[in-house]
């Protein structure tokens, strides 16, 4: 039994509706634009520059016990890319010492009394370890270079900055913060321009 006229005339339109989407999908995702209903589909996939700016904390056990420097995202039950939002909003959007000292204050709080697993794009919780708690903590901001810098040791940065330090007890030994971290030099053709821009 052969389709209606109508069958074929509906599957056609169907066709060449789907046909037109596609290609305008093609064209917005190639032209990086959205135009409802397109649009690019690039929200895990963008250009990085070669070096950034990025965060690391350091936690302190009441104990002298370390954790870090390393990345931030176990220190809230957030999506690892929400707890750089926030740690932005109150560590680097405003300079406020009482919201950065409450803040920090509440996050050991929830570290210590209860921690989380992980799930999806959340990671798990900072641990103290068995009969340790959490009692200080350091935020840093650090410049990386993708090219010299290792990607699997967080402490290997082309600089690093202390933003902030929580520590009511005074757990933090007086330490040089060049022991932190494995400073590496950025890459040389970034320091040539640099250099050949100042002779200028």
């Amino acid at each position: 039994m052969s389709p209606t006229p109508r069958a074929k005339l509906l599957s056609r339109a169907i066709l060449a509706g789907t046909s037109v989407y596609l290609a305008g999908q093609v064209v917005h995702t190639v032209l990086n634009t959205n135009r409802w209903p397109f649009c690019t589909f690039n929200m895990f996939a963008y250009h990085k520059r070669d070096q950034a700016l990025q965060m690391r904390v350091r936690l302190v056990t009441d104990d002298g016990g370390t954790v870090g420097p390393t990345d931030p995202w176990s220190l809230l039950p957030l999506e690892f890319f929400r707890v750089v939002s926030v740690l932005e909003r109150v560590f680097h959007a405003q300079d406020d010492v009482e919201v950065r000292d409450r803040f920090c204050r509440q996050a050991l709080e929830r570290l210590n009394r209860r921690g989380w697993r992980a799930w999806d794009e959340v990671k798990a919780s900072f641990s103290a370890g068995p009969g340790r708690r959490f009692v200080a903590m350091e935020l840093y901001f650090v410049e990386v270079d993708f090219r010299t810098c290792s990607p699997g040791d967080r402490t290997s940065v082309t600089s690093a900055e202390l933003v902030h330090r929580y520590d009511p007890e005074g757990a933090v030994a007086d330490q040089p913060e060049a022991q932190l971290w494995s400073f590496v030099e950025p890459f040389a053709e970034e320091t040539e321009k640099e250099e050949a821009g100042h002779a200028a």
